[in-house]
């Protein structure tokens, strides 16, 4: 069934078992911003309250550069993988936190390295992840980072989820690391 609304933004899901093989290389060549996880560990509980593991399936993401209806999306895709039905994504970023299950704490959870973006698709991981200035003052704090581009090169390497929220902030965060160098040294 089709959607006759347009978004720039859609997702599917798919169990593996219906996709070819090679359905990762295919989905990266169509060149389309978008990203996807695999779900294998979900679980549903049945009529008996007996928990089940479900089918592993992947959700994707596909962001276009101009609205479009349901049906593109699915004439975009390669008829091998099956899917019949996508959804418009009414917030990126709720999508996003879905594909971990964030603020889900009764579904499995996910890790952000679990989810692949593919040909250029962007999202503010600080949104994603809810970081604010309290979670980036406490980091300096604990760790007694005095230097920006020490935080920087930690971000980087160890909390790449900051990193939008931090260069969103520069002057805040940097004044924040300039005073607090001052007042522990």
């Amino acid at each position: 069934m089709a959607v006759s609304k347009k978004s720039r933004c859609w997702w599917f899901v798919q169990l593996l078992e219906n996709l070819p093989a090679d359905w990762r290389t295919q989905l990266h060549e169509l060149m389309i911003p978008g990203a996807y996880i695999v779900h294998d560990r979900d679980t549903v509980t049945d009529d008996e309250g007996v928990e089940k593991p479900k089918k592993p399936h992947v959700h994707c993401i596909l962001e276009f550069g101009n609205a479009v209806r349901a049906d593109t999306v699915l004439q975009a895709l390669p008829a091998s993988f099956g899917v019949l039905f996508c959804k418009p994504v009414p917030n990126k970023v709720g999508a996003y936190r879905y594909l971990v299950h964030i603020g889900q704490e009764d579904k499995a959870q996910y890790d952000l390295s679990e989810v692949v973006d593919m040909a250029g698709f962007s999202v503010n991981l600080s949104n994603v992840m809810n970081v604010d200035f309290g979670d980036v003052y406490q980091l300096i704090t604990e760790l007694e980072i005095t230097s920006f581009s020490a935080l920087l090169a930690l971000l980087v390497e160890q909390k790449p989820e900051y990193l939008d929220y931090v260069t969103a902030h520069v002057n805040l965060v940097k004044s924040f690391v300039s005073d607090y160098a001052r007042h522990t040294l």
